[in-house]
């Protein structure tokens, strides 16, 4: 098996051109083989000409469970972590990865338009901390660099063409066959298959797949399962995950003899895995465990813990894609710190320890070499960690981190961003229209959009961002400790003074109950559960400064008043005494929630409160459409956005009507 290489060129886009132009030859010359181009579709293409596949950043998912032997990976102006980690796990044995840059030198003083995912800067921020980082790391590893201002010229390495033994010879290796036959022997109800990339845990399921009659396959899309169809070595019948549940919500009998895969099963949302896995008669799932995948961590937490059925877990060690000195595997897990989590240590818990505290921003955290521990503890703690975390974390604005650690050993920590101070007001007003959402600023403007306040944008807040204790020191008060330190006068000490901070997450009682010991109080509860976690998304503040805390009172009384009155299925829950302390009156709040309903685009949901005060106060008046609604609760099953701007017409009439004018 040849070695895999990775190799670095910087200079002019011409300049690049001509140094790949002969391996472009080379490479026409074998059929069989793949060559692509990873590239930010925001950016100018290079090689429109060649015979290469273009596949964008923003797709490279699609490219999970294939093979390449040659790829083009286009650094020039975005360098997108999740698709260079996915580049790297698609090259097989004897593959050549390429790495482009404009700037080498200099690249720390180069915006980085991938930022403009995740910096909250619409134009995009320079990224020192992690180019400093990503050089040192090539350093280590010594890949060749070859510079145009260096005079270097480049010489390609002949293509190696030969056949990949794990793609065209369908045979177990020892591993694969000694867990197929527990499989085929001794079945269980559930049975999982994780492993990082490379280490043919598709081939092992399409092997397994090869027995079984009745089967169906999953994944998340259904490009990515090619090498499983190859193993299987027949058609095997495939659903989407959300269409299948659909079919199983509607008659869970009809597969109530079938067996179920679910490649990358990581990648689907929990709710939905959940509900796939309740009712087929087995089930053998494979996923990827490391975190440029998103959510192989949590896949073990929450869905291997917590599922009742009968359940067996295997795990593949060995790479078969690449050989076992391979450098870009290792190089790709330290440039995202995928063994962070693992190399973070983990003390037992010891009483009365002495906690002390440590504010940071980006640049003190990296120079101090906090980050790989803060962002260990991320993964750990919080299995939706991903490589724009890590970006964020190194180079993002307007943030702080709190750590709390007892002698060297980081126990638990704070992420702070920093919000609002917002002075254009025209924005402002557009936020509230529901027509524009900048970047940034998450928690000011869905506060300022559903409670039509303008202090949410204007205030200065802090939103926590993450949270995280270490699991054997959980429950024992340094989340709380933690939350205090935050309010200590030191934190103003920081970027500026906050007039209220925020947090927004998942919706649990045990989640509500923590923050509302840390002095928070619930304000904001999303109309639908998140597809990510099947929670509400829920926002609680809590006021620092005298405007902060007056804002964070009227948010509590107009989110209490309201919810007494919404269709929220939560509304009873929160409020069981709620029928009895409903308040109809129609009041200025409601008139301006009704005017925005009607002239812009302020949604349905937050509206239903004033709507219901409104018919409730005025029955003489016509609006057939709402009356509807009020009453079924149910929205109509074709042409809603129709219907919703009838509904809107009929609030503006009325408003017309009474003649009343913001």
């Amino acid at each position: 098996m040849q070695p895999r290489q990775l190799c670095i060129l910087v200079g002019e886009n011409t300049w690049l051109q001509t140094q790949l132009s002969p391996l472009f030859s080379d490479f026409a010359r074998f059929e069989k083989q793949s060559a692509v181009l990873f590239f930010d579709e925001n950016c100018t293409a290079l090689f429109p000409d060649q015979n290469i596949t273009p596949i964008p950043f923003s797709k490279a998912k699609n490219q999970l469970g294939r093979e390449h032997s040659l790829i083009i990976y286009d650094a020039r102006q975005s360098l997108n972590l999740d698709a260079l980690a996915i580049a790297a796990g698609t090259l097989q044995a004897g593959g050549q990865l390429y790495l482009l840059f404009n700037h080498w030198q200099d690249l720390a003083t180069q915006i980085d338009l991938d930022s403009q995912r995740w910096s909250g800067v619409p134009q995009g921020i320079c990224t020192p901390n992690f180019v400093q980082f990503m050089q040192q790391k090539v350093r280590e590893y010594g890949f060749s660099i070859y510079q145009q201002q260096n005079g270097d010229s480049f010489l390609p390495a002949p293509h190696n063409s030969a056949i990949d033994p794990i793609k065209h010879f369908h045979s177990a290796t020892q591993d694969q066959q000694r867990i197929l036959q527990q499989l085929l022997n001794a079945p269980k109800e559930i049975s999982v298959i994780t492993a990082k990339r490379g280490r043919g845990k598709s081939a092992l399921a399409g092997l397994f797949a090869a027995h079984l009659d009745k089967v169906i396959l999953t994944a998340p899309n259904k490009s990515a399962v090619q090498i499983l169809q190859d193993f299987a070595e027949k058609d095997l019948f495939f659903i989407a995950p959300d269409e299948l549940a659909q079919q199983v919500q509607q008659d869970p009998a009809k597969f109530n003899d079938h067996w179920l895969i679910i490649d990358e099963a990581a990648m689907i949302p929990l709710p939905l895995l959940m509900q796939l896995t309740a009712h087929f008669r087995a089930i053998l799932c494979t996923t990827t465990i490391q975190s440029y995948e998103g959510t192989g961590r949590g896949f073990l937490l929450k869905f291997m813990q917590k599922n009742h059925r009968t359940l067996q877990h295997f795990e593949l060690s060995t790479p078969l894609r690449w050989r076992a000195d391979d450098l870009i595997e290792p190089f790709i897990s330290d440039l995202l710190l995928l063994e962070a989590e693992n190399q973070l240590a983990q003390p037992n818990f010891v009483p009365n320890a002495d906690l002390h505290f440590h504010w940071h921003h980006s640049h003190s955290l990296f120079q101090q070499g906090e980050y790989e521990d803060f962002y260990g503890l991320l993964t750990l703690a919080h299995y939706k960690t991903s490589p724009v975390d890590l970006r964020r974390l190194l180079d993002g604005k307007h943030q702080q981190f709190l750590l709390a650690k007892s002698n060297q050993d980081l126990l638990g920590a704070l992420w702070l961003l920093n919000e609002g101070a917002m002075q254009d007001s025209a924005l402002i007003e557009g936020i509230m229209q529901g027509v524009r959402r900048p970047k940034g600023n998450l928690v000011a403007q869905i506060l300022c959009q559903v409670s039509l306040n303008e202090a949410a944008c204007k205030l200065s807040s802090a939103r926590i961002s993450r949270i995280a204790v270490q699991p054997k020191w959980q429950h024992q008060g340094i989340g709380q400790a933690l939350m205090a330190e935050v309010n200590q006068p030191r934190q103003q000490n920081q970027d500026h003074t906050q007039d209220f901070l925020s947090v927004s997450f998942g919706y649990t009682p045990e989640l509500a109950q923590f923050w509302q010991k840390c002095g928070f109080n619930l304000v904001y509860l999303g109309s639908h559960k998140e597809a990510s976690s099947g929670c509400y998304s829920a926002i609680s503040v809590k006021g620092i400064s005298r405007a902060g805390q007056d804002f964070c009172t009227k948010l509590l009384a107009q989110f209490e008043r309201d919810m007494t009155l919404s269709f929220h299925p939560l509304a009873t829950q929160l409020h069981p005494q709620g029928q009895q302390e409903r308040d109809f009156s129609l009041n200025e709040q409601d008139i301006k929630a009704l005017h925005y309903f009607a002239h812009y685009q302020r949604n349905l949901a937050s509206t239903i409160p004033a709507i219901r005060r409104l018919l409730w106060g005025y029955q003489g008046e016509t609006l057939p459409l709402l009356s509807a609604y009020c009453e079924q609760k149910i929205l109509p099953s074709t042409g809603k956005k129709q219907w919703l701007q009838a509904c809107r017409e009929e609030v503006k009439r009325w408003l017309q009507k009474q003649k009343i004018l913001l």
